[in-house]
């Protein structure tokens, strides 16, 4: 229950005539269409970027419906908890014999329910979204379990000082509509207001066939799909649709909201009431929030000259308005106010004076190749349609092409003009108000009771059986072009053609931790952040606007990428060449870095996050281990612009440089150009040590960090682990990873954290092995009363598995998952590269996907038992508790 404002700082007959199919070509993709007799609404895209398939149902019906806080929301979790035709437990089973994911999102005018599968099991992925589309049971005794975890949800963001002004500002904004309302729900509301009879009476209301876009994309095909849709969901009947709420937007007046938070920084918010999707100006509203956010622009210059750490715009649209948020992040001691005039009084002088045509220019270009970029991902493109379609109510996410084009400095500057007004404008400041306080304390734990039994396995349906019986080892569908330039920088790339761009990411094999002088500690943020004040050919105002003529997307720094069209790839990779070869290292911008740096070193001292990391590397590693050096505002305020050059002629050298090109290129011509912009690019000395040294088993150990306003306690269970990379025991503990926290209420910690006591929302696991060390981590978030029982749960989990192999049913599901992770993997630009990339820092072969995907699928389940035995410690912990400690 997300919407992205939130994340401002911190996926019948085949010819029957009732039924039309409208094969088009939208962007190079063939799209196919249908309108069953029902009214469903089907949008089938083929993609074959990968042997995958995303499939959205968009029903269109959300919080704007309900008649409680909280109802839709509620209704989407529940669709979760079986039918009359599939329990909870066979549909949690089956998905996880695809080795898929899977998700839910409610908004205010729809609710998304969404799987990604490998392509030969959207049968599967049909016939599961069908299971719920009538008959669901959501009994009294199914939500009394599920509302624990909603629960949870709700406290989890009721925890974030930005979500309780971001709410504030909503319910004022956007009053006398449907879209002020509480989509996310209340404690209060779920406890006692919230029933059965509820919840089935808005699914029966809004769950129609006629109210539904269903959007599948990924390698099928689109007329044996829209007939295989229509087999399975045409027999499910259409019904009247009542009135949508009406939308009265009251006369806005300012106002503002202050809250303490517990992070390092200060943030101001300053929202204005913009054009919702229904209007002729709402392209015009999304590049003005574009000029806003740009980097040659007047908010950004604020910090470039060191006034402010950050800025940026963000928009939540709806149908009849949006809500647009310019934000500012200061340092903690900075006065809120001041920061809000300055930002003003930049948004006053373009109300004056207008806003630059070039930055209208600008921003139009990159809208139109983000649309574009967005196609470089399968579930991207799906969301992308889903939100065109079912949401917009366009045709196709190409329709705001031509929305773009049409858009002028002028109907820009009306906007402005028009609704950023003083006497409209609503501010919030989150302020942060921490103590800086650790408490030490031991992992305390109640007496050992094993009185869950693990998720029981029901009989399948016949479309359903001999699913496990088919797991394998994928299918290797990259072939990428592997070669060593003189220099020892390593190429590899992957031609793909799902969009007409090129993503290039590149990683210098690096661990300031280990690497950086003593007395010097934060030399490398300082280095980064430099970066893009200029180069020795562009200053930074310069060099920004060359990326804005291509429209590209380049972020420098040990970790670098570009992000550009096709057509521009050669310029592209010069100037990412540029920025990451020939930084500038200009002495005043080293100065306004360096001071800004500082400040948030100093906020961060004191914030909860950064005191839990520092307590969990303290308890965990040895004293004198790099894992525990930090940067601190002594040691940023000791740095020299020649440590900035010198940390950089050590650690920025192409012989511990990988990088990845995938997308519109050749292998010969993406080999070609980067050669010649990093070819000439030389090494200066040794290589350096980059890996810290092995480390002993920790001893268990504990700290609580209070965080001012938190009412959730974040709980964070970690071990080191020796074992290998390579060794099979790391096959095997990944499959016992996959049953502890994959495929969600099938997987043993989901299904007693979440499923029976409510605990938590989210149960995570992992298994993070680098080259010298190792750990194995458990997290969860939950009420402070619950963090002691919730532990004790996952420890008994883990000595059952020590002590009995996994049955043969949920050893073969955990394998499932890893074998379907392997091609959802490779279903993006970014996650093909961010493969290539973690193989090669780990040093390990390209073909590493397959190798482990072997391992793992060889693994017996006394291989899993044994590895467990050996490598993970149940009684050695560190509890590590950031906001309320145990009660």
């Amino acid at each position: 229950m997300r919407r992205a404002i939130l994340r401002l700082i911190l996926c019948c007959c085949a010819f029957s005539p009732f039924i039309m199919l409208h094969p088009i070509r939208a962007a190079g993709l063939t799209v196919t269409r249908a309108t069953l007799s029902n009214g469903l609404k089907v949008i089938v895209v083929r993609d074959p970027l990968a042997p995958v398939v995303t499939a959205v149902m968009n029903y269109r019906a959300g919080s704007d419906e309900q008649t409680l806080p909280g109802l839709a929301h509620a209704t989407e979790h529940m669709m979760f908890r079986g039918s009359d035709t599939l329990s909870s437990s066979a549909f949690m089973d089956i998905i996880g014999a695809t080795g898929g994911r899977f998700d839910a999102d409610t908004q205010d005018a729809i609710t998304q329910y969404y799987f990604t599968v490998p392509a030969q099991y959207l049968d599967v992925a049909l016939r599961l979204e069908r299971s719920r589309a009538t008959g669901l049971e959501m009994a009294q005794s199914q939500w009394n379990q599920e509302r624990g975890a909603i629960t949870q949800e709700v406290t989890q963001d009721n925890s974030v000082a930005l979500y309780r002004l971001f709410t504030k500002m909503q319910r004022r904004m956007l009053a006398g509509t449907p879209y002020a309302k509480n989509g996310l729900g209340t404690v209060e509301g779920f406890a006692h207001d919230i029933n059965s009879p509820q919840l089935l009476r808005f699914y029966h209301t809004w769950y129609h066939p006629n109210n539904a876009v269903y959007v599948i994309v990924g390698d099928v095909d689109g007329p044996s799909t829209i007939a295989r849709v229509r087999s399975i969901f045409g027999s499910v009947p259409s019904a009247p649709l009542p009135r949508k709420p009406a939308v009265h937007l009251e006369p806005l007046h300012a106002a503002t909201y202050r809250d303490t938070s517990s992070l390092p920084v200060t943030v101001v918010l300053l929202g204005y009431r913009m054009p919702g999707y229904a209007s002729r100006d709402y392209a015009a509203g999304q590049i003005l929030g574009d000029v806003l956010s740009s980097e040659r622009g007047a908010l950004y210059a604020l910090v470039a000259s060191g006034a402010m750490l950050g800025t940026g715009f963000q928009e939540e649209p709806f149908m009849q308005t949006s809500i647009g948020i310019d934000y500012g992040v200061v340092s903690a001691a900075s006065n809120p106010a001041q920061t809000a005039s300055s930002m003003r009084a930049v948004i006053a002088r373009y109300a004056s004076t207008g806003v630059p045509a070039d930055l209208v220019a600008a921003a139009k270009r990159r809208e139109i190749a983000q649309l574009e970029f967005s196609r470089n991902s399968i579930q991207s493109v799906a969301f992308a349609w889903s939100e065109a379609v079912a949401d917009q109510g366009l045709r196709s996410p190409d329709d705001m092409l031509a929305a773009f084009e049409r858009v002028t400095p002028a109907q820009v500057d009306r906007v402005l003009r028009e609704d950023f007004v003083a006497a409209r404008t609503v501010t919030a400041y989150a302020v942060p108000k921490n103590t800086g306080r650790v408490n030490a304390g031991a992992a305390a734990m109640a007496p050992e009771n094993n009185v869950i039994e693990p998720a029981s396995h029901v009989t399948l349906p016949a479309w359903a059986r001999g699913m496990l019986a088919r797991v394998h080892v994928p299918v290797q569908t990259l072939a990428p072009s592997i070669s060593l330039l003189p220099n020892g920088l390593h190429l590899i790339v992957v031609p793909e053609n799902s969009s007409a761009s090129v993503t290039v990411s590149g990683e210098i094999r690096n661990d300031p931790q280990v690497q950086e002088p003593q007395g010097q500690e934060g030399v490398n943020d300082v280095t980064e952040a430099l970066m893009p004040f200029g180069t020795t050919t562009y200053g930074r105002l310069a060099y920004q606007t060359q990326l804005d003529k291509i429209a590209a997307n380049v972020s420098t720094g040990t970790s670098f990428s570009l992000q550009v069209l096709g057509a521009n790839f050669d310029r592209g990779v010069q100037l990412l060449a540029d920025d990451e070869l020939h930084p500038a290292f200009d002495p005043r911008a080293f100065g306004v870095v360096k001071a800004q740096t500082l400040q948030a070193q100093m906020g961060l001292a004191t914030s909860p996050d950064h005191l839990a990391a520092v307590a969990l590397a303290s308890a965990l590693y040895p004293k004198g281990d790099p894992a525990q050096r930090f940067a601190t505002p002594a040691s940023v305020g000791a740095l020299t612009l020649a440590d900035v050059r010198a940390w950089y002629d050590n650690a920025y050298r192409p012989d511990l440089t990988t990088i990845v090109v995938v997308g519109d290129v050749t292998p010969g011509r993406a080999r070609s150009v980067i050669a010649h912009y990093f070819g000439g690019w030389r090494a200066r000395g040794p290589k350096p040590q980059t890996q810290p040294p092995a480390t002993p088993q920790n001893a268990p150990g504990g700290a609580v960090v209070p965080a001012t306003g938190r009412v959730q306690s974040a709980v964070t269970l970690v071990e080191t682990t020796g074992v290998s990379r390579t060794a099979p025991a790391w096959a095997a503990l990944e499959v016992a990873n996959e049953a502890l926290t994959g495929g969600f209420y099938s997987s043993l910690l989901y299904h007693d954290l979440r499923q029976v006591h409510g605990y938590a929302y989210a149960v995570g696991s992992s298994v993070d092995v680098q080259p010298t060390r190792g750990t194995f981590a458990v997290d969860y978030a939950c009420d402070p009363k619950n963090i002691v029982a919730a532990q004790q749960l996952v420890v008994n989990d883990l000595l059952r598995l020590q002590r009995e192999p996994l049955s043969r049913d949920r050893l073969t599901r955990a394998k499932a998952l890893l074998m379907g992770a392997v091609p959802i993997r490779e279903s993006s630009y970014d996650g093909v590269a961010g493969q290539f990339l973690d193989y090669a820092m780990n040093g390990l072969p390209w073909n590493e996907n397959l190798v482990d995907a072997r391992r793992e699928l060889a693994a017996t389940a006394n291989d899993v038992r044994a590895a467990l035995q050996r490598w993970i410690r149940p009684a050695g912990f560190v509890r590590i508790i950031t906001g309320p400690g145990p009660t």
